[in-house]
């Protein structure tokens, strides 16, 4: 599969990741303003509302990291590395998005693990009884996905980094 095709896909999977993070975002604005109104109007919040908007958030900000990381949109500090030549600093983003692949993999490990956990343990919020495990195991997927889209931008700064002046 060539690097184009790569890319393709991996702009398709991490495009529909920040669709479904912008979904989730939907979600917690409406359980927010009707959970607002209702305490207005009936003088008490949604129950459980603020379990709904922290797994929501929580679930939307690992999602968006995809297409962060397939666009380029992270924060990017030039100033010590503007002056080197393109091969250089093209070598020094393959390392460091590799660095960043490597983390991201580790904390998506992680992620999966503590939510074995919390579903083997059966841990549940408090007023909806939602099972916890389901935040973990969204975000160690999108942490798993955003992994991939790292190390296919190394991979891709790498070949930049060989190619000829």
């Amino acid at each position: 599969m060539s690097l184009a095709a790569m890319r393709g896909a991996l702009t398709r999977l991490s495009t529909f990741f920040a669709l479904v993070a912008g979904a989730l975002l939907m979600l917690a604005v409406g359980v927010t303003s009707a959970s607002v109104l209702r305490s207005a109007v009936l003088g008490r919040p949604i129950l459980g509302d603020s379990e709904i908007v922290e797994l929501a958030l929580g679930v939307a900000v690992v999602f968006c990291m995809p297409v962060c990381e397939m666009k380029g949109a992270h924060v990017l500090v030039d100033f010590f590395t503007q002056k080197l030549p393109k091969r250089g600093i093209a070598g020094l983003d393959a390392v460091m998005r590799a660095v960043a692949a490597l983390v991201v993999a580790v904390l998506a490990w992680r992620l999966a693990i503590g939510g074995y956990n919390q579903w083997d343990r059966e841990r549940e919020s408090m007023f909806l009884q939602l099972p916890f495990w389901w935040g973990y195991a969204a975000a160690a997927i999108g942490m798993a996905v955003w992994s991939l889209c790292a190390a296919f931008v190394a991979l891709e700064s790498f070949v930049r980094m060989r190619r000829p002046a």
